[in-house]
């Protein structure tokens, strides 16, 4: 009788061969309450017997090492995150994938080889198998074979529970970035069993970090409790366009570099870039990378930069323990553009533009025709208030139009807390912006009342009804009717920083004449928050220096009568005034 292989025993009654192997120990885990496998081979015949043996053995090895196998990686998904999900199959995504991928498979090796479960005979196995997996790998990646490298791929995504959403352009970018790992993964392993030094790389735990939507989702949340309205309102444009251009991505990926290239990218978006995109089907950075023209200083500064810095801050307070890069910054970032000097202003206008405006045929016809009494009152409004043309537009007659009880003096409240059109959404500058504002004299005696006393009659909830609301807005038709019409009636003047091109420089000539005629608190009518007329008020032989915001917080707002006597002072004299027909 032969010496009987090892694990191969003969059963001495009844003669039946048995395989008997004790489980090793590393995967004793594997086989609760079990320390040794024994089963029949069911043949009394030597040589059958060996033969079974065998295939047994080979099939049992095969098992152990599937077991060893799944037991590395999971010590392996102990030392390294896995994800759930990924929006946006980045560049740096699909490194961070790859990056993972071979640290797994390298700290799985590790595992065995410190754990000393690895023999001989399986290291010159592994030996000749990976150096044929890479001859195939590589003839895969050159010819771009997605068929062959989609198999493992899938098979790690599945292990590690990734999900993503991609194209499948970009996951054909993935699995050629897997093969190519793979094939250095090998290497690695190769190299290691020729008794080399190889690290295993260190596998940042970045993409399990939030992603950036959620972040700036978190920031406008925040910012909607803060009382900065105007502000807010830059907020709510950046924050998408930033995760537009830089990418939905996990805030632990980004970069630098991300920033950078945002404000690269956001000073080639062309005036009106929100339009054109609309109109066009563009995203904002398929716009910026046509180079159709530049953003001015002014507004990126004002806007772009001005939003960005607080949410930088804001990200390394609530966010740094949640992978917030803290290196990233805005400090040094400048405009690199050529719109440098402002052009952007609009002047007053000039006593003749006042005239031709005020005493044309144009709003004659206006004046005498109910039907268009809202491009008559519109203009008139601009010139004796000042107001921003949305805070006009949204006004309620039914609500904001009304008498002070102790006073009787007539005003219009600019609020956005009073109830306001179905069709819109009442807001104000900034909080200062709330103001109560009188009506000029000069309005009264050009029948204004009569015209808010019929809009309150009809049950209008806007004081310009007939034109149209958008966007949410009850401003944006106004708007465009008047620059249209400044255009019609040859008033238009595009000059850079001296511009006429619509409401807005009303505002800039109530001002004016407000420092013309030597009017002390005309900011107190318009809104703003300081004394831009750079007039001091004079008591006693000392100049009152402007109030702190504080001190201003405790005087209140000034009563509205003593606004009227303001007000009154700014006059139009050299313009003769159409009286409007009652309606």
């Amino acid at each position: 009788m032969p010496m009987l292989p090892t694990g191969l025993q003969r059963h001495p009654q009844s003669g039946t061969y048995y395989l008997r192997r004790r489980i090793p120990t590393d995967i004793l885990v594997c086989y609760p309450g079990k320390k040794e496998i024994t089963f029949s081979l069911r043949t009394k015949d030597y040589r059958t017997a060996v033969a079974r043996h065998r295939a047994e053995e080979a099939r049992l090895t095969s098992e152990w090492e599937e077991k060893r196998q799944r037991q590395a990686e999971r010590y392996a998904r102990t030392q390294l995150a896995a994800i759930t999900h990924i929006d946006a199959l980045t560049p740096e995504a699909i490194d961070a994938i790859c990056l993972h991928a071979e640290s797994a498979s390298l700290a799985g090796d590790e595992a065995r080889r410190e754990n000393g479960h690895y023999t001989l005979d399986e290291i010159e196995e592994y030996q000749t198998g990976y150096t044929e997996a890479n001859r195939i790998l590589k003839g895969a990646v050159a010819i771009g074979d997605y068929e062959l490298l989609r198999g493992p791929l899938e098979q790690f995504l599945r292990l590690y529970r990734y999900q993503l959403k991609a194209t499948e352009p970009e996951m054909r970018r993935l699995a050629l970035a897997y093969g190519r790992m793979a094939i250095r993964t090998n290497e690695k392993l190769l190299s290691r069993y020729d008794g080399k030094e190889v690290p295993t790389p260190v596998m940042a735990q970045r993409l399990e970090t939030p992603m950036l939507s959620e972040v700036t989702q978190s920031y406008l949340a925040y910012y909607q409790k803060l009382d900065k309205v105007a502000m807010l309102r830059k907020v709510t444009a950046v924050m998408p366009l930033l995760v537009d251009i830089i990418g939905d991505k996990p805030i632990g990926l980004l970069k630098q570099t991300d920033l950078e290239a945002y404000f690269e990218a956001v000073q080639t978006l062309p005036p009106r870039w929100k339009d054109i995109c609309r109109q066009e089907k563009l995203r904002p950075l398929e716009l910026a990378k046509q180079q159709r023209g530049e953003m001015s200083k002014g507004t990126f500064d004002g806007t772009y930069l001005a939003v960005m810095t607080p949410f930088i801050k804001y990200c390394r307070r609530k966010w740094q323990d949640h992978g917030w890069p803290m290196t990233l910054t805005t400090e040094g970032v400048q405009y690199l553009g050529s719109r440098r000097d402002p052009e952007g202003g609009q002047r007053a206008f000039e006593s003749s533009e006042l005239k031709r405006l005020f005493e044309g045929p144009e709003m004659a016809r206006f004046a005498r025709r109910p039907a268009m009494a809202h491009k008559y009152w519109l203009p008139h409004l601009g010139l004796f208030t000042g107001a921003r043309v949305n805070e006009l537009c949204q006004l309620n007659p039914q609500v904001d139009i009304t008498q002070d009880a102790q006073t009787g003096t007539w005003y219009m409240d600019i609020t956005d807390e009073s109830e306001g059109d179905a069709r819109i959404d009442k807001s104000v500058k900034t909080g200062g912006s709330k103001r109560k504002l009188p009506i000029h004299p000069k309005l009264i005696e050009l029948g204004f009342l009569d015209y808010v006393a019929a809009a309150k009659k009809r049950g209008d909830t806007l004081l310009f009804q007939a034109f149209p609301t958008a966007a949410g807005r009850a401003s944006p038709k106004a708007m465009k009717w008047f620059t249209e019409f400044l255009q019609e009636i040859g008033l238009r003047d595009e000059t850079p920083n001296a511009r006429i091109v619509g409401m807005h420089a009303f505002r800039s000539t109530f001002l004016h004449r407000a420092m013309v005629l030597g009017v002390v608190s005309a900011e107190t009518i318009t809104g703003h928050a300081s004394n831009i007329t750079s007039i001091e008020t004079i008591q006693n032989g000392q100049v009152n220096q402007e109030a702190s915001a504080v001190v201003k917080k405790y005087r209140g707002e000034l009563p509205v009568d003593k606004k009227l006597e303001i007000l009154s002072r700014i006059t139009f004299p050299e313009v003769e005034f159409i009286r409007a027909d009652k309606p």
